[in-house]
């Protein structure tokens, strides 16, 4: 077949797109049409400042068991990450347990900026969500938990060690120290670039020198001037003044302390393949500060899973797009990594059996 001024070409990546969408259409709307749980929107109000949100109620019954709330990680996320929680929002509903996810601040009909927020503002979030949840009828009574993802391990805990109406939570892929993470983050690059000897030691020292200009509060124009003197290839891959501010304002965070101070039973789960978090650096930490109450802590590290805890060797290649969503989308729960979605159920029907069996006993006493 001839080509002609490379059109054919083109015509076919048109064509493989539109089936493409036309797939992901059909796979999502029978997703939507046997997914156990009704959609509502549901809005709520902090400080003056409106977050669009989304309730998932199960239909097996009228009243569910608890409801989980989701706390997103880094970037402009909105309520369904992107379709990542559709499988979890699918699995919790059969359980019986409700969901409530929001779009972060100026993603979808939200207001705001989210790279204008710093960790305590996000967990004031939750706050100002579990308000707004217990006003409705069904959920006035239920037990409330949270399941995060990655930056969330930096709000969770201050939002646990505030607020007695949570119940429970679930960390996925959270680091505890952000220096540390932006350390290992560099590491990581390093190694992928193929940086080795002098130059590795230098680029780390490099990016050490940054991080601690931004935690000593300089200027975004203190921070490019400094590339340009000591990096001036680094210069084009600069961090926007936007960026520059949300890494600021959240540079020294460290969840140790709030941790400390939580009382609820938590679980955390690691992927084995995770290449954004160190994890076992992390591990060890949450193991040392839950170690005179290790009752509190259940902590998996998952085989051939990446930072989301789906399967590495399926979704390890591929970033959020159109074809991640479809694969998401034909593979569901089964996407995730072996008895991840399984144990977090497990462990989240004992917790809820627990706090049954001690209302009952209050109620006796």
């Amino acid at each position: 077949m001839t080509q002609i001024d490379g059109k054919l070409p083109n015509l076919y990546g048109r064509w493989s797109l539109y089936v493409a969408l036309a797939g992901l259409v059909f796979v999502l709307l029978a997703m939507l049409d046997s997914a156990p749980y009704s959609n509502v929107e549901q809005d709520f109000t902090v400080d003056g400042s409106i977050r669009t949100g989304s309730l998932i109620l199960p239909t097996n019954s009228e009243t569910p068991r608890a409801v989980m709330i989701f706390v997103h990680g880094d970037g402009d996320m909105g309520r369904s990450a992107f379709g990542y929680y559709y499988p979890l929002w699918q699995r919790l509903a059969k359980q019986g347990i409700a969901s409530y996810s929001w779009d972060k601040a100026g993603v979808g009909g939200s207001d705001g900026n989210w790279l204008k927020q710093d960790m305590q503002s996000r967990a004031q979030e939750i706050h100002a969500a579990i308000a707004m949840l217990r006003q409705q009828q069904q959920l006035k009574d239920v037990p409330i938990g949270l399941i995060g993802f990655s930056q969330a391990g930096w709000v969770m805990p201050k939002a646990l060690k505030d607020f007695t109406q949570i119940s429970f939570a679930v960390f996925v892929s959270t680091p505890v120290n952000w220096l540390k993470q932006s350390e290992f983050l560099t590491q990581i690059r390093l190694q992928k670039e193929g940086v080795l000897g002098d130059a590795k030691l230098q680029q780390m020292q490099q990016a050490q020198n940054v991080s601690k200009l931004i935690a000593q509060g300089e200027a975004h124009s203190a921070y490019v001037d400094f590339l340009q003197q000591t990096d001036p290839d680094a210069v084009d891959s600069a961090m926007s003044p936007e960026r520059y501010h949300f890494v600021q304002q959240n540079i020294l965070a460290d969840s140790e302390q709030d941790l400390s101070g939580i009382k609820q039973p938590i679980f955390v789960a690691f992927g084995n393949h995770d290449s954004n978090v160190n994890v076992p650096y992390n591990v060890r930490q949450y193991e040392r500060i839950f170690a005179n109450n290790a009752s509190q802590l259940q902590l998996n590290v998952y085989q051939n899973a990446n930072h989301t805890l789906l399967k590495n060797s399926e979704f390890g290649h591929l970033s959020p797009s159109l074809w991640w969503l479809i694969k998401m989308s034909l593979w569901e729960e089964d996407g995730f990594s072996e008895q991840f979605v399984d144990d977090v159920m497990l462990w989240l029907n004992t917790q809820l059996t627990q706090l049954a069996t001690q209302k009952t006993q209050s109620l006796g006493a």
